[in-house]
């Protein structure tokens, strides 16, 4: 037997007030209707749930008290459960798994954009995980995260699309010895020739490697890597040893080492970029929300 479920709030309507008048008023339909709808859900149980008397007021029988007690839990439950429902298809609530490499962190983008999305969306839980470029785009084509903030890639997976969301210029950091960091003015690409390069993000073939060999063209020579490590923070730790130096994002300049400087380049702009990246299709609603506030700073920044 499927019970109606207009029929039971107006059963309950009339059950908590004991009035057929009152009752319609609150639901906004004649009292007849009402009556009807009574009636019908007594058919259905097989059971009189009112006893009604024209010269005394109505009350519940012990069917009727039973009922009334079991659905009011059933119906406050269904409509949590319809409530939720709603909020997951909307994208309010729900989950996101997402993976960043650090510098989507320290350069003020990950917090700015997640925190901009817990406002609008606090219901929904973020999970947040720091991964390398090439792991976030299998994880991506596997579906073990929803989004990637990762650097540019000449080509992506099947079926993944990027949306840019940071351009910043880059810098060059070195010891606070080094000869070129006593003037304090930028550096021509031509004063690096005879500099040993410390390599960050080098599973990247396509990030700083091609930054620092555009700065060695640009400066008629070819760059030297003494040292290839895994991120930005190893880079600058290797730089603080008089390693060598590194070409670095200019957001780097926040994280202050004792005996690393930053300048800026002379004559030569390159940029860095960082990207979001998604999957083209089959996203949840939580997923689709954060991927149109993604598409916002995107135009932002393809303005400025």
């Amino acid at each position: 037997m499927a019970l109606d479920v207009r029929q039971i709030r107006c059963f309950i309507k009339v059950a908590e007030s004991l009035h057929f008048g009152r009752a319609a008023d609150q639901l906004h339909i004649a009292q007849s209707a009402l009556s009807r709808q009574i009636q019908a859900l007594e058919k259905s149980l097989g059971v009189r749930l009112l006893y009604r008397n024209k010269r005394a007021p109505i009350r519940l029988t012990d069917a009727g008290e039973m009922f009334l007690a079991e659905v009011q839990s059933g119906l406050a439950q269904l409509e949590r459960a319809e409530s939720a429902a709603r909020q997951v298809g909307r994208g309010e609530s729900g989950r996101l798994e997402i993976a960043y490499i650090a510098s989507a962190t320290y350069s003020g983008l990950l917090p700015s954009v997640i925190y901009a999305y817990h406002l609008e969306f606090p219901a929904v839980t973020v999970t947040l995980l720091e991964m390398e470029t090439w792991r976030q785009l299998e994880a991506l084509s596997e579906n073990r995260i929803d989004v990637g903030f990762l650097r540019p890639r000449p080509e992506y997976p099947p079926g993944i699309i990027v949306v840019p969301q940071l351009r910043e210029t880059l810098s060059i950091a070195l010891r606070v010895d080094h000869p070129l960091a006593a003037t304090g003015k930028a550096i021509r690409p031509m004063d690096l020739a005879n500099e040993s390069f410390i390599l960050p993000q080098s599973d990247d073939r396509a990030g700083f490697g091609e930054h620092t060999r555009e700065i060695g063209r640009n400066g008629g020579f070819s760059p030297k890597f003494s040292y290839n490590v895994r991120d930005f923070i190893t880079a600058l730790n290797f730089v603080a040893m008089g390693l060598g130096i590194s070409v670095v994002p200019a957001s780097l300049r926040r994280i202050q080492l004792a005996d690393v400087v930053y300048r800026q380049l002379d004559g030569l702009t390159l940029h860095a970029e960082i990207v979001s990246a998604v999957r083209r299709s089959n996203n949840s609603s939580a997923v689709r929300e954060f991927i149109s506030g993604l598409r916002k700073r995107e135009q932002v920044l393809l303005a400025s």
